[in-house]
């Protein structure tokens, strides 16, 4: 059915030429499509999700139109109110399908159940729902309530041991009015009304096959209970009791059920019990209950016909039994039920449960009373059988479209009655009415419409038949995507492309295909805001949507995609090796000893910690499997500790190389503090100006002087200096001076146990520094003295992994030297030291495999090599002021290194400054970039 249903009735959808229906004030909009959000405006163009989003900010006077079965069922509870001249309302919006009767047509399913809790007056209409262990509809404590048109079926066995029912009303509710609904099975009673309540009318609805009755009422005030189909084989149809006063007028009860078990002997149709029969009255009913089953219980009297009812208790005067199977498929013509009932029954209606007028059959006398005397008994009333044909020719075409519509029965109705006959085109323009012959009518604006033609017999009864009629644009619709990783509470699969799709000219749309840029395609829905798609890693990959319209025509776009990785920590950090590799030995660090074997890792951000043994050396950590490149990650002298922090890219397995480029046998210890996967759902980074934070010496950061032997410091990071209070994690570049004796430094991130990792080793009087990545629990840190003597701390921020998944994502790179001042590398070609005081700028951007456009940061490991002086070094982005930090701190004559992250200059270059007082070689190679989304 969904195949053939209109996307809108009677109005264009999504026409390009015609003003865009956004939503009124007083309308909110729930749909479920690709744009839908509880957070947003709640119009057509960006609807809630979730009925309970609509629930929650709907004021008096707003209309809660609910389009199709919503993303978010479950259970609904309202609580705000509407005023008596400004009810809310809360209805379902259905298309009308091609060529389906009225009748047949089911409202837009729920998913869930209502509660209306404490509210007044509240209308709630047109949707179908679906219950199971509790009520579909409860009332509770409300008043001026109006449920219509609802569609209830219990789910779940028959006999289950659970009773619940379709609309219960509890006693501290009032002026409640079910009218026009189809309750089906329920487990309880179709509709229930508690002691307490009162001015409770149920009207001309379809109750069906319940376990207990369909109508119950006990201790109820005032009860209106007119024009009911009951349709129920255990029984009773309708129960009152409890002292209550009611007016039973209209009303059918018939036996068949559908196949319902019955948990106790068959019950009277129709039961009043002693407390009650004195303040309730009967008349007006019939019945075709199965054949020797009690018909009436009236104050505890069985009756088994009208007759007997009658004459005991003067009530039902105007009574029927045996009427048949009362309903509108199988009726018969001459049926007692038809033009029989009372007109001015309390809350009867001008219409019948599927909305058609009261008519009159001329085939059958006019019993009835009251102002009509053609209204039928039950919730049907009998109408004409009449048939509309033709349909607009053509259907579908180019604005500005003309068609022809020949209005034409396809036979006599079976009242014989004259037929008149009007053509709605769906477009605004006035309908034709008295239509005969040929009509025509041109479509100026681009659009899907329903054209309608209704045949009218001349007492009212009439039967329309749809025809979709979709006019296009005089162009092929634009279309447009764009592409940034996916994204999902706070944290980013940046291997997945999450594509944004145009969907405001979907109408017109026959298919949508991506070709993914990877040899694979897909269709996408038309109706589709969104798709994704994964990719493997390390090369771009160029999207390209096609869409073909309804009339073939094809429009694309294209993008491109880059697949990345995020960054997830390791709490507390993985210490993976420790152990002596010989010189110029190969250490195959494997996956699994680096935790780095789970989905998609690339790389593993790594603490290397060496001692070296009789001769200094430097390490070198590359993918496994592939060549060595002439870099070095960590240097180190004889006899002495380092330590180095740096992100490298795994081989596809996950593991990594480590080599000793020493003389002599080395200790070394590695730590995984954090992977890298374009698989994982995990963390973004974000450059920022680097900024110092804490700085002993002078006071910076709130600690003044030494920080003692075995004490530690707590620095706050978050909530300052462009980190924000809820950032992941922080970059920091932790530098320690004045050193009173050797010794190393623990960070730890404060409130989270087992976080603390050692981040640097100096001797006495050494100038250390080293670049870490600290997780955050509350937004600070905990710098820990290890040495026997003082020393002084400096802290300098260099970025943050943020919560939100909008950052930069990662692209790890083969280990390459793109800068050595020895040999002019990165200099072009220009062979001398970094002078004191001097900046070299090195490109960082468009080269190495880095992209051209959008790298953020630089994931370098710089080094100073062999200073004649000590002295320090600088990045920054090129373009923008040199902050007062360091990036580096070298001693005289040692080979120094150390992992940083500077943002990258617009023009994708990175500053280098020698802070020293004399000229330094200067290494830098690379392992890696940040780049935006």
């Amino acid at each position: 059915m969904a195949a053939s249903m209109l996307v809108i009735v009677g109005v264009p959808a999504g026409a390009p030429a015609a003003a865009a229906d956004t939503g009124q004030p007083e309308t909110l909009y729930v749909q479920d499509v690709d744009w839908c959000s509880d957070t947003g405006p709640g119009t057509q163009g960006v609807p809630l999700c979730s009925v309970q989003a609509a629930a929650d900010v709907v004021v008096p006077g707003q209309t809660v139109d609910i389009v199709g079965p919503p993303r978010h069922g479950g259970r609904v509870t309202l609580t705000r109110s509407g005023t008596s001249s400004a009810p809310i309302t809360f209805q379902g919006v259905s298309s009308d399908p091609i060529g389906t009767s009225a009748a047949l047509i089911l409202p837009p399913l729920l998913g869930g159940t209502i509660t209306l809790s404490g509210v007044h007056d509240v209308h709630v209409s047109y949707l179908q729902l679906d219950h199971t262990t509790t009520d579909a509809v409860d009332v509770k404590g409300s008043q001026d309530v109006v449920l219509d048109r609802l569609f209830i079926a219990q789910q779940g066995p028959q006999d289950g041991t659970v009773a619940t029912d379709g609309v219960s009303v509890d006693g501290a509710s009032s002026d409640v009015t079910v009218s026009r609904s189809q309750i089906y099975d329920s487990h309880g009673n179709a509709v229930q009304v508690a002691s307490g309540a009162h001015d409770v009318t149920v009207t001309t609805n379809e109750l069906e096959g319940g376990r207990y009755a369909e109508i119950a009422v006990s201790g109820t005030a005032t009860a209106d209970l007119t024009g009911n189909t009951l349709d129920d084989a255990c029984g009773p149809g309708l129960t009152i009791d409890g002292g209550s006063s009611a007016t039973v007028e209209n009303n059918v009860f018939t036996g068949v059920g559908h196949d319902t078990v019955c948990p106790a002997p068959t019950a009277p149709a129709f039961s009043v019990a002693a407390d009650s029969a004195a303040s309730v009255t009967a008349d007006y009913n019939a019945l075709a209950v199965n054949s020797g089953r009690t018909e009436y219980s009236w104050g505890g009297t069985a009756y088994t016909t009208v007759a007997a009812f009658t004459a005991a208790t003067g009530q039902g005067a105007h009574d029927l039994d045996h009427v048949g199977y009362a309903y509108p498929e199988t009726t018969d013509e001459n049926s007692p039920v038809i033009d029989s009932a009372d007109a001015d029954a309390p809350g009867e209606l001008a219409t019948d449960v599927h909305g058609a007028p009261r008519v009159d059959d001329p085939l059958v006398a006019d019993t009835g009373t009251g102002a009509h005397t053609t209204y039928d008994r039950g919730a049907f009333e009998r109408q004409d059988t009449l048939s509309a044909l033709g349909g607009a020719t053509p259907s579908s075409g180019i604005g500005p479209l003309s068609v022809s519509v020949t209005p034409g029965s396809a036979k006599p109705g079976s009242w014989g009655l004259p037929q008149t006959y009007t053509v709605d085109f769906g477009d605004g323009s006035p309908a034709v009415t008295d239509a005969s012959g040929t009509v025509t009518h041109t479509y100026t604006t681009p659009g899907v419409y329903a054209e309608k033609v209704t045949v009218t017999d001349a007492n009212g009864s009439s039967a329309t038949r749809t025809v979709k009629v979709t006019v296009g644009t005089a162009t092929p619709p634009a279309t447009s995507l764009t592409v940034s990783p996916e994204i999902a509470q706070g944290t980013v699969d940046a291997g997945t492309a999450s594509l944004t799709l145009d969907h405001s000219d979907n109408w017109e749309l026959a298919s949508r295909t991506i070709s993914w840029g990877d040899a694979s395609s897909s269709s996408v829905p038309v109706t589709a805001g969104a798709a994704g798609h994964d990719y493997e890693p390390f090369r771009s990959y160029t999207l390209t949507l096609t869409q073909t319209d309804i009339f073939g025509r094809t429009a694309t776009a294209t993008a491109t995609f880059r697949p990345a990785d995020s960054y997830t920590p390791l709490t507390p950090p993985e210490y993976d090796y420790q152990g002596t590799v010989k010189a110029h030995g190969l250490l195959d660090l494997t996956s699994s000893t680096l935790h780095t074997d789970s989905n998609g890792v690339d790389a593993a951000a790594l603490r290397v910690t060496v001692t070296g043994g009789t001769a200094g050396g430097y390490l070198t950590l590359y993918p496994y499997g592939t060549t060595r490149p002439s870099v070095s990650a960590l240097n180190f002298a004889a006899h002495q500790t380092t330590e180095n922090g740096m992100t490298v890219r795994t081989s596809p397995s996950g593991d990594v190389y480590l080599f000793n480029g020493s003389a002599a046998s080395i200790s070394v210890k590695v730590v995984t503090a954090g992977i890298f996967s374009h698989v994982q759902y995990g963390h973004t980074y974000t450059p920022v100006t680097p900024v110092r934070v804490l700085d002993t010496r002078n006071g910076t950061g709130g600690v003044t002087g030494p920080v003692t032997s075995g004490k530690s410091i707590t620095v706050s990071v978050a909530g300052t200096h462009g980190i924000p209070a809820d950032a992941a994690a922080v970059v920091l570049d932790v530098q320690t001076t004045s050193a009173q004796a050797s010794g190393s430094l623990s960070v730890t991130s404060h409130g989270m146990v087992d976080s603390a990792v050692t981040t640097s080793y100096w001797a006495k009087g050494q100038t250390v520094s080293n670049l870490t990545v600290v997780p955050l629990a509350d937004g600070k840190v905990v710098l820990h003295n290890s040495s026997s003597g003082s020393v002084q701390m400096v802290t300098d921020v260099f970025g943050y992994a943020d919560a939100t998944g909008t950052g930069s994502v990662y692209l790890p790179s083969t280990p390459t030297r793109i800068l050595d001042t020895r040999n002019g590398t990165g200099t072009g070609g220009r062979i001398a030291k970094l002078g004191a005081h001097q900046t070299l700028k090195l490109r960082f951007s468009g080269v190495h495999g880095i992209p051209s456009s959008g790298t953020t940061a630089a994931d370098l490991v710089l080094t100073a090599v062999s200073p004649a002086t000590g002295g320090y070094l600088t990045a920054w982005a090129d373009g923008t002021t040199r902050p007062g930090t360091a990036s580096l701190d070298y001693g005289t004559g040692r080979t120094t290194p150390n992992e940083i992250t500077p943002p990258v200059g617009s023009d994708g270059y990175v500053d280098i400054y020698n802070g020293g007082s004399a000229a330094v070689n200067v290494l830098a190679d690379q392992y890696g970039a940040y780049v935006a989304q």
